[in-house]
């Protein structure tokens, strides 16, 4: 079923979908089937918390608040239409460098919570929870399974958005005044009923002269590039399609408001969480904000 969906760019304000027409939904590569039903969030998961590379333990041991003189990930350290192995090769540079994100979550341990920085006129600084680190970490490593992504970082899988079903937005998160924009992140982060959805192969080449570029593994990276999981640790992936959109840009998605602002994330290898993939174990952030210009120079995404 092939529909119109709003193509808006929806990574620095909230914004709701207009033009939420049907979507066309894929099956996951193995199977998962179309998401689960809502459930409360005390009921969200049966996986056990309290061990592994993402307990609270453990990331309270390595995930210290941003040092003075940390190196920041700006727009300009990335380019749009980077070729395949240029995506993996700049991948690797920056998970090497001393870069990481700008405004990361950290651990306080005056608090002993896991804090995400914001805004003070909007809340400021807000609690997050094991679970919510344990369902990115899940997206990310079944992407990597089902062969969705490439790398963990802007160019690639890197920044999202919430699908927050009709109801539930009506009947909940359309309340929450400006000043409490803290409060509505803590309670979404912490909402098994909702879906976190990422644009991949975001600065991938995937178009030449409007039409798709030959090699079948671009090809399949831009029929898969729209995902999204519950807030769950047990997560499946579902994966949506606009064929009106050269890009396959999804924006919408039917029975879901559209929260556009959603988290950034980012692979480096002092970061505060833990996802695996190919046999290996990798480091990553979190963040509310986008990344910054450069104030040294050198503008936007060069």
């Amino acid at each position: 079923m092939k529909a119109q969906l709003l193509l808006a760019a929806c990574l620095a304000l909230p914004c709701a979908a207009s033009g939420q027409g049907a979507a066309d939904q894929l099956r996951a590569a193995s199977g998962p089937g179309a998401a689960a039903p809502a459930v409360s969030p005390d009921k969200a998961s049966a996986a056990k918390t309290g061990s592994g590379p993402n307990s609270l333990e453990a990331i309270a041991a390595r995930c210290a608040p941003k040092a003075a003189g940390e190196g920041t990930i700006y727009q300009s350290d990335f380019r749009w239409d980077y070729t395949l192995p240029e995506l993996k090769a700049r991948f690797a540079e920056i998970y090497a460098s001393p870069k990481r994100l700008d405004r990361r979550a950290y651990w306080d341990a005056e608090k002993n919570r896991l804090m995400l920085p914001h805004d003070a006129e909007r809340g400021g600084d807000l609690e997050i929870g094991e679970n919510f680190v344990r369902a990115v970490a899940r997206h990310i490593e079944r992407a990597f399974e089902l062969d969705y992504i490439d790398a963990v970082f802007f160019p690639d899988m890197g920044h999202s958005h919430i699908l927050v079903p009709d109801r539930l937005w009506k009947e909940k998160y359309s309340n929450y005044p400006v000043s409490k924009m803290s409060d509505l992140y803590r309670d979404m982060f912490a909402d098994a009923r909702l879906q976190i959805f990422y644009h991949t192969a975001e600065q991938l080449k995937m178009l030449e002269n409007g039409q798709l570029v030959a090699d079948e593994r671009v090809r399949f990276r831009h029929k898969t590039r729209n995902i999204a999981g519950l807030t769950k640790p047990d997560a499946e992936l579902n994966v949506y399609q606009n064929p009106a959109s050269p890009a396959n840009t999804v924006s919408g998605v039917p029975g879901h408001f559209w929260w556009g602002a959603g988290f950034n994330f980012s692979a480096q290898k002092d970061g505060c969480f833990v996802y695996r993939a190919g046999g290996r174990e990798y480091r990553f952030d979190i963040s509310l904000y986008d990344l910054p210009y450069d104030p040294a120079g050198g503008g936007a995404w060069d």
